[in-house]
């Protein structure tokens, strides 16, 4: 048993007060009393108590610990006018070795002495000390295991096991080895030994438990010579992962889930990495690196998702009790994946193998949600998940149910499920569906009804995957095919007149690796990621709205009178084969990283050109392939240095909405880029490092309007539009240790577009120059938890009005630009506290929470609005000051 002495620091029990001949012989050479009425002197008088001012911790007695006793000694305290003990003797006893303790402390003590007649005088006092076992929380993990040899079972002595913390151990002759305090998170451990080569895994710790592991390893037969193709130690239980990307931000879901600004939301901390530039209040968009939004890529377990929040932002589309963990790479990443040319978040879901039963259920201001992971046969488990938000049924009641005509309320709903069956020790296969929807909507209110502007937007998507896993000796296999439905609407309404635009797409995918380790310098990596959308899309309205990346407009502007309706099929698919080669150089030191990725695709069309009547469609159909060369590079100059760099080539599809006849262009190619970058990485202390990247990103073919007055046919976008971004950031990062953990990020990017082989580039309607964010999470122990995020972002780029002119035949005022994209929204800023409680309670536990967001209550502008003659300026700003109280009960 752990156990810690309690101090007693209270107040003094004045038990009795005996002033002694030495006492009053002090008093009466101090002054001489006053006679009273029948001539005996007074009684005299205790104007001040004395006061502990220094305290000294008695050890508790070795002999009394060890059999779990607790004690209190009563002793009476000689304290002179000076204020130091001066006696002490035992007046209750509570045994020899408690007895002994308390006396050798309470003569170190120190008063602030008492005062009798308002002069310092000696006293006497009892006083009361406990002993008092407490059992510690503890702050580390524990973590143990053995390492045995695979063929023979035998325990393997000598293996040097280090951890990403600096700590390291051998094991003994039994195979064993021993760490007694882990820091919480997730560690690289390392196993090596004499001609071993490193090779690496992972271990997820929390604080309080124990890990207890058991690594099969594969050892060097003696006499094998060095050409044979053989490892020197293989772990089996865990197959060592092709590198990560060279730059990624990962975050395990246990830290993840406690830090300030994501309400228990592991995957809301991708905002707050660095390279995310900050969107607005209702968009729920990842911005990386300068990037579009639909240039970022999302995957679970390697199913590609079209969002990774619903809208407005508030929330994840996956429930955290599902999460493992959550990586983001803002670029330069390997060639497991394409098909987008800006960032790639993957999330890791977590594996459904519970021993037993549990369950959750939260509820706060933003929705309700429960949870259930649990076997229900032998080898077999199911896990179940669910969400519904009702912020906008919890504000109606003070806010007259027009809450969402001054601030975009979100309304969504998700739900996950699977089952799992495992086939044997290192092989298994599951079935998870996912579903997601949201709707929001914000608005621009006008005195006249006419002149109202709203945007809706609703969008939901399903997806069904199955997931089937092996690990091999030193590496593994798996294979995931999935399918679903896509689904999105968006109406800009300006009065009465709406502009729609409506897809629906059946999306089917199947993703395939192989890993494995063929040589004691070589870990490959070989696959296929293939892709087919069958989509169909409708539109109507003016043929400039919703606007487009690089339009001059403002929001809620008067739409063009040029309205027309389009309906068309696009069906996309590709086929990429992949595959990536990890050389280990000069002792694990330096890895070199060569990858390719050859995806053939083809784009087909319904109309190549705009309906006209009965005419028969004449469709489009274009095949070609794209070859993606990358390259990682990862060099440990020192035990605590990383130096990295990265290039790589990517393309990306045209996205359907883009290939009408009508609004768009059939004959779209894909778009192309290509990223350079370059960082390092500095473990400053165990639990503490700092990353640092710079990066360049270039993009050419992009979609642009077609700048002529009057385009050719089936040419209202045109492949010809350029961009470039590039930039630095910066992570400071404490890993979760002793309660604490947190980061700061700070990112500065430039973002430009330029619209024509002949134009100037300009700010792009992505650029955020400055993001910085500071986030930070403590266990005051207790059960008690406390976390703060602080948040600054220059405001995206908006194009100003300089005037308006009115048009008498549509009643209207139309503005007058200035130079495009020359001024911002005003800078971001929030702040938000956290505070949790947890507690046992007789079934499960209870945690109880409060977070407060925006808690300095800042109108931060989220978009620019006129007045319907574009003489008064304004903004849709952001929620206000929003205290979320919420409770998680979990099993």
């Amino acid at each position: 048993m752990v156990v810690r002495r309690h101090r007693i620091l209270g107040t003094l029990a004045l038990a009795f007060l005996a002033v002694t001949s030495r006492e009053r012989l002090a008093i009466a050479q101090s002054a001489p009393p006053s006679s009273s009425p029948n001539g005996q002197p007074p009684a005299p008088k205790l104007t001040k108590p004395p006061k502990l001012v220094r305290f000294v911790e008695a050890v508790y007695p070795e002999s009394e610990r060890a059999q779990g006793r607790a004690a209190a000694v009563v002793m009476r305290l000689g304290i002179g006018a000076t204020g130091a003990v001066e006696e002490a003797a035992v007046v209750e006893s509570s045994g020899p070795a408690f007895d002994a303790a308390a006396l050798a402390a309470a003569r170190a003590f120190v008063f602030e002495p008492a005062e009798i007649d308002g002069k310092p005088a000696a006293i006497r006092i009892l006083y009361r000390y406990e002993f008092t076992l407490t059992p510690e929380v503890p702050k580390t993990a524990v973590f143990e295991g053995t390492v045995r040899d695979r063929t023979t079972g035998k325990p393997l002595a000598s293996v040097h096991v280090r951890l990403d913390t600096g700590a390291t151990t051998d094991t003994d002759e039994r195979g064993h080895f021993h760490f007694a305090e882990v820091p919480p998170g997730t560690h690289a451990v390392a196993l090596d030994g004499d001609s071993l080569t490193a090779v690496r895994t992972e271990e997820a710790f929390e604080a309080g438990k124990k890990v207890d592991v058991d690594y099969q390893v594969q050892g060097v037969t003696a006499g094998a010579s060095d050409s044979e193709d053989k490892d020197d130690l293989e772990i089996v239980v865990t197959a060592p992962a092709l590198a990560k990307q060279v730059v990624a931000s990962t975050v395990s879901a246990d830290e993840g889930r406690r830090l300030p600004g994501t309400q228990g939301d592991v995957l809301k901390v991708v905002e707050s990495m660095p390279g995310v530039a900050r969107s607005s209040v209702g968009a729920g968009q990842l911005i990386v690196w300068g990037a579009a939004p639909e240039d970022t890529r999302v995957y679970v377990d390697g199913v590609r998702l079209p969002r990774l929040y619903h809208g407005g932002g508030l929330r994840s589309v996956v429930a955290t009790e599902l999460v493992d963990s959550v990586e983001l790479a803002p670029g330069g990443y390997g060639a497991s994946y394409g098909r987008g040319l800006g960032g790639l978040v993957t999330v890791r879901t977590r594996r459904a193998d519970d021993k037993q039963f549990h369950a959750s259920a939260a509820v706060d201001l933003l929705d309700a949600a429960a949870s259930v992971r649990t076997p229900i046969a032998k080898d077999v488990n199911v896990q179940l998940a669910a969400r519904r938000s009702h912020l906008h049924t919890a504000i109606e009641p003070f806010t007259n149910g027009d809450a969402e005509d001054f601030f975009p309320i979100p309304r969504y709903h998700d739900a996950q499920g699977r089952i799992a069956f495992a086939l044997g020790p290192h092989e298994r296969i599951d079935v998870t569906g996912l579903l997601s929807s949201d709707r929001i909507s914000r608005t621009a209110l006008d005195a006249d009804p006419l002149l109202t502007r709203r945007e809706t937007r609703e969008t939901s998507f399903e997806r069904v995957y199955a997931r089937w896993e092996k690990d091999l000796a030193a590496g593994s296999v798996s294979v995931v095919p999935w399918f679903g439905f896509d689904r999105s609407r968006t109406e800009n309404r300006f009065g009465d007149v709406p502009a729609t635009l409506e897809t629906s797409a059946t999306v089917y995918g199947l993703r395939a690796s192989y890993q494995d380790k063929v040589s004691k310098f070589l870990v490959v990596n070989v696959g296929l990621d293939a892709e087919i959308n069958d989509a169909r899309v409708s539109r109507s309205g003016s043929v400039t709205t919703p606007p487009r990346e690089g339009d001059v407009h403002v929001f809620g502007q008067v739409p063009q009178d040029r309205v027309n309706a389009d309906e068309w099929k696009v069906v996309t698919a590709g086929l990429a084969p992949f595959g990536e080669l990890d050389f280990s150089l000069f002792e694990n030191k330096l890895h070199v990283i060569p990858g390719v990725r050859f995806d053939p695709y083809f784009v087909s069309v319904s109309r190549r050109t705009p309906r006209e009547g009965d005419t028969p469609a004449l469709g489009s159909f274009r095949q070609d392939a794209a070859l993606e060369p990358r390259l990682q590079v990862r060099w440990a100059a020192t035990d605590r240095l990383d130096v990295k760099a990265g290039w790589g080539r990517y393309h990306q599809l045209p996205a359907p909405e883009d290939l009408s006849a009508v609004f768009g262009n059939p004959q779209l190619p894909v778009s192309a880029a290509e990223h350079f970058l370059a960082g390092t990485a500095v473990r400053l202390f165990p639990a503490t490092s700092l990353e640092t990247t710079a990066f360049y990103v270039t993009q050419s073919d992009l979609a642009v309007r077609n700048p002529a007055s009057s385009p050719l046919l089936a040419e209202a976008l045109l492949p010809i539009g350029a961009g470039r971004s590039y930039g630095a950031q910066m992570l400071l990062r404490k890993a979760q240790a002793a309660g604490f953990s947190g980061w700061i990020s700070y990112g500065i990017v430039r973002s430009l577009r330029r619209d024509t082989p002949d134009a100037d580039y300009r700010l792009s309607d992505y650029d955020q120059t400055h993001v910085l964010t500071g986030l930070a999470s403590y266990d005051l122990g207790k059960g008690f938890e406390i976390g703060a995020r602080a948040r600054f972002a220059s405001g995206f780029p908006r194009t100003p009005v300089l005037r308006a002119t009115y048009d008498s035949r549509r009643d209207v005022w139309q503005p007058v630009f200035g130079a495009q994209n020359t001024d911002r929204i005003p800078a971001f800023f929030q702040l938000d506290l956290r505070v949790a409680k947890r507690f046992k309670m007789p079934v499960g536990d209870l945690e109880a929470y409060l977070e407060v967001q925006n808690v300095t209550n800042r109108e931060n502008p989220e978009e620019v609005v006129y007045g319907s003659d574009y003489r008064s300026k304004g903004y849709i700003t952001g929620l206000p000051i929003l205290p979320v109280f919420g409770a998680k009960w979990s099993l």
